[in-house]
């Protein structure tokens, strides 16, 4: 590193922001002069997004809303606007793609669009990224001034380093990430597509920032025998041995064409429950949580991601079955005994019939969808699954990356 590089991390513009290699010299220099300290990057409202979003959209060349909506679905940290001051109004607007494995196998091998974004390409909040991609930045006229806030919120990202990407969409803006100190991709990924920059930081040192721990409750989705099995001892603790129904009138046939969710409480499978899916509404049912979790929020959880599945997929009628006695639990969740309609009776209990009206969900999965995300597993849509990668070679995501930021950091 040379003098004026350390001077710069020592008390300038830089001394918290982009890793050390990041910039050119002469960006350095020149990001020191026009640094503005009081310019801060902070997350924004929809509503903020928005309006600076159509005000981009007026010079740049943007994703389709959909598109953007299911990208900030899954990481709503990626998109944050560029502010003079903390809580002043807007000046400009910053998003970005924190990349998974499968994301940098992506980019590296020229099956990336950034005007088509898929949300498997991304990390959710709080992953450490493997890269990450320069997506968009609107801020006329204070780019250079907002470099410090820039490079701080990436260093944030990826304490240690990553390799940064970054397409020049006009030959201005391409000919301004050189001059930062970006390269052609190709040079170090032989198969990235033409357009595509590249910057590798030097290492520095820094320790890559720990994964969250796990959550106290956990709600997984069905995908195997074993959890499936796990539905089944949680469903014969509870209604098998507290209300003695027969074998056959608890397993009825149909959990092999629904999808279940089971939740866990320190690992130990503690509660289940069940969707199955008809023309214009979705049956939640099976709701069950054995006894020493019944005091947890751990029925609430069950429910309010059953519910947000069906909305996923479509659906906006939610209809199900109550007894007395949970039927007030149901009504707290929105759903509501449907009048005119007789109670009944199976396997020794008197039931109501319930429905709910849901809001359409905005990202549902309808018919145009992007044909990789119909095929992957269910309730995963936003995750690369064995499909995607069979474009990519074994090795080509985080491996081939840490070979070439090696082979960089060497030089």
């Amino acid at each position: 590193m040379n003098h004026q590089q350390r001077d710069f991390r020592g008390g300038h513009a830089l001394q918290q922001g982009f890793w050390p290699g990041i910039l050119s010299e002469d960006a350095l220099a020149a990001s020191q002069r026009a640094l503005d300290p009081a310019i801060c990057i902070e997350p924004a409202s929809i509503e903020e997004l928005e309006k600076m979003v159509a005000e981009a959209r007026g010079s740049l060349s943007l994703a389709a809303e959909i598109d953007l909506l299911r990208m900030l679905d899954k990481n709503p940290t990626i998109a944050q606007l560029i502010r003079p001051a903390t809580g002043a109004e807007a000046i400009g607007l910053i998003a970005f793609m924190p990349l998974n494995e499968f994301g940098a196998g992506c980019i590296t091998h020229g099956y990336f669009d950034g005007t088509r974004p898929d949300p498997a390409w991304i990390t959710r909040p709080g992953e450490t990224p493997v890269a990450i991609y320069h997506w968009l930045i609107y801020a006329p006229g204070k780019y250079l001034a907002s470099l410090n806030a820039i490079g701080q919120l990436y260093r944030d990202l990826a304490p240690a380093g990553c390799p940064v990407f970054t397409r020049g969409a006009t030959e201005q803006s391409d000919r301004m990430h050189r001059w930062l100190g970006f390269s052609p991709a190709k040079m170090i990924y032989p198969n990235a597509a033409d357009w595509l920059l590249v910057a590798l930081p030097q290492s520095d040192g820094a320790d890559i920032a720990p994964y969250p721990g796990r959550r106290q409750i956990e709600i997984r989705q069905v995908r195997s025998f074993e959890e499936l099995a796990h539905v089944i001892s949680i469903r014969s603790a509870t209604y098998l041995a507290e209300q003695f129904p027969l074998y056959a009138e608890e397993f009825d046939g149909n959990d092999f064409c629904a999808t279940h969710l089971v939740g866990y409480i320190d690992g130990d499978p503690a509660g289940a429950i069940r969707m199955r899916y008809f023309g214009d509404f979705a049956k939640v049912e099976r709701l069950a949580v054995k006894l020493e979790y019944r005091k947890s929020r751990l029925a609430f959880r069950l429910v309010k991601e059953a519910v947000a599945h069906v909305r996923r997929k479509g659906f906006t009628r939610v209809y199900g079955h109550a007894s007395d006695e949970v039927a007030p639990f149901w009504r707290l969740l929105g759903a509501e005994v449907m009048e005119g309609r007789p109670e009944f009776r199976f396997a020794n209990v008197v039931y109501r019939e319930m429905s709910a009206e849901l809001e359409p969900d905005p990202l549902a999965i309808k018919f145009g969808v992007q044909p990789l995300m119909s095929i992957r597993p269910e309730g995963a849509w936003d995750e690369p699954g064995a499909l995607d990668m069979s474009n990519l070679s074994a090795d080509s995501g985080r491996e081939a990356l840490l070979q070439a930021h090696s082979r960089q950091a060497r030089r």
